[in-house]
């Protein structure tokens, strides 16, 4: 099995293209990186020339990249080289792809990708739907007196937003794989580079097939007139282990698997998204979140830092994470402080909340650390009146209204407080107390079972009150050491089925109680 490539199309491969005015034709020696011939052209000393390609094409009008292939031997010459891209109208937008200064084309054949609908000098309204000449200027106007040979040539050219990777992988190197087939002679992209086993690229990837990525590095690289954001999306089976996907210099890339039909990363970086959207189901772990921003997480991320990333708003689950000086105003937003669990938040410098709560007003568990937030000195750390943030507590509360209980888990941080107007009040140290009543005959459960719990050593009271319809009834208290408790459980219903009551004992521990007693039917 390979992996096949779809998204560029091409424009020219300039073997023997009959377009071309200005320039000298076919190269006499088939110099070529595409096909078997380039355009070849004799740029005269001290002259600013045009090569001008009289062709015409439909670009993508919202997203796209024109890609073109060049040496030239003039690079300790000439001052600059223009790309132009011009509409059946006659308006017009102008490139610069080298000067000077940073000599970007060269002795050998460069892919030049320029992103057609954001950069550029435009003159009038470039339409791209209507591409019809493609002018390459070359300023030599500086170069003194150098010989009157062949000192460019021309290559192919294409046009679109990207590759859409295709097919299965034969190897765990996807991204190997997929610069392999770029760069064969007959295609010649341009879109993916490699150098020191690393893959470059300088367009948009779709992950549409059954792909997988072992210990490789993708970058994302910022060019002179390329994307500034690139979208990586993941729309196949695809594996990641170890992968790392940053990016290059003043560039960003969204990162979208919300709609792959199987996706799991584990190991590896994600470093410099700019938005970042999975699914649930997907598998996520072992991954450093590196310089993000913003990110959705609709599944469970574990055992993961977030190192000063953006916001990350959770509608699934961070298990064991750090969130390391996030840059945000809240580091992490979720409708449910559950949806952290053990993670350990860490303050930048910068005024922000380690904690976002979005929800209504309830009863929530908090059970994750938090370095360098205000543990707060008034009201246990809670602030229940006039809505001020200080911009140093571990948890902002959105809502205006109602009141909110915040249990602390055993060995959590008790964490200070700001709410938009609602009341807060937080119980530190919290552990949960549960006893479930199931008829011992059938197995169901039995709703109003009565059912006391007291310590063992004074008899004081720690639970009393009746079963719900599955049997249960429990409570939150706060845990002070393991102790022993002692209860019993009972049922008569005058119109109903009788139970012989039964006493029970046990421990409460740091991690709680639970229990589950049968009651024999009378």
């Amino acid at each position: 099995m390979a992996v096949s490539l779809s998204g560029m199309s091409l424009y020219t491969d300039n073997d023997n293209e009959s377009g071309w005015a200005g320039t000298d034709g076919p190269d006499t020696y088939n110099n070529s990186e595409q096909g078997s011939n380039s355009e070849s052209w004799n740029v005269a000393k001290n002259n600013t020339e045009t090569g001008t390609l009289t062709k015409s094409a439909s670009l993508n009008s919202s997203r796209g990249l024109f890609i073109f292939l060049m040496a030239s031997n003039l690079a300790p010459y000439y001052t600059s080289i223009d790309l132009e891209l011009q509409s059946s109208s006659g308006n017009y937008k102008n490139f610069e792809c080298a000067n000077s200064a940073n000599t970007a084309i060269g002795g050998n054949f460069i892919p030049t990708a320029v992103d057609y609908v954001n950069n550029g000098t435009e003159t009038g309204t470039f339409a791209p739907g209507s591409l019809a000449t493609t002018r390459v200027i070359v300023d030599n106007s500086s170069s003194g007196n150098i010989r009157a040979v062949i000192n460019n040539w021309i290559d192919a050219m294409y046009y679109g937003v990207g590759h859409t990777v295709s097919g299965t992988t034969s190897s765990d190197a996807l991204f190997a794989e997929a610069f392999a087939v770029d760069d064969l002679v007959a295609n010649k992209y341009g879109i993916l580079l490699e150098q020191g086993g690393i893959i470059f690229s300088q367009g948009d990837l779709d992950l549409a097939g059954t792909l997988t990525s072992k210990g490789e590095t993708l970058v994302f690289l910022e060019t002179v007139n390329g994307y500034s954001t690139y979208n990586l999306d993941i729309t196949g089976t695809v594996v990641l282990e170890n992968t790392s996907i940053i990016e290059d210099g003043a560039v960003d890339y969204n990162f979208d698997s919300s709609t792959a039909t199987s996706f799991s990363m584990t190991g590896g970086v994600l470093r410099g998204y700019l938005t970042l959207v999975n699914a649930a189901g997907q598998t996520m772990s072992g991954i450093v979140f590196q310089s993000g921003g913003t990110a959705t997480i609709a599944n469970t991320v574990s055992d993961s830092p977030f190192n000063q990333c953006g916001k990350t708003t959770i509608t699934g689950q961070l298990d064991s994470c750090t969130v390391n000086k996030s840059a945000a105003t809240e580091a992490v937003s979720a409708d449910n402080t559950n949806k952290v669990n053990g993670c350990h938040f860490i303050k930048d410098t910068t005024a922000s909340h380690a904690f976002e709560l979005t929800g209504t007003a309830n009863s929530y568990t908090w059970n994750s650390t938090a370095v360098g937030y205000d543990a707060g000195t008034t009201g246990n750390g809670v602030e229940v009146t006039g809505g001020s943030i200080t911009g140093n507590e571990t948890i902002h509360i959105t809502a205006t209204t109602g009141t909110f209980t915040i249990s602390v888990a055993d060995g959590a941080t008790v964490p200070s407080v700001s709410t938009g107007g609602a009341v807060v009040n937080v119980a530190a140290n919290q552990i949960a107390l549960q006893v479930t009543v199931l008829d011992d005959s059938t197995g169901l459960p039995i709703n109003l079972a009565h059912v006391w719990l007291g310590k063992d050593s004074d008899k004081s009271e720690l639970m009393n009150g009746a079963t719900n319809a599955s049997g249960i009834i429990s409570t939150a208290i706060d845990y002070d050491a393991d102790t022993d408790v002692v209860g019993w459980a009972r049922q008569w219903d005058l119109s109903g089925t009788d139970y012989t009551p039964k006493d029970f004992s046990g421990q409460y521990t740091s991690a709680g109680f639970s229990i589950t007693i049968r009651l024999s039917p009378i």
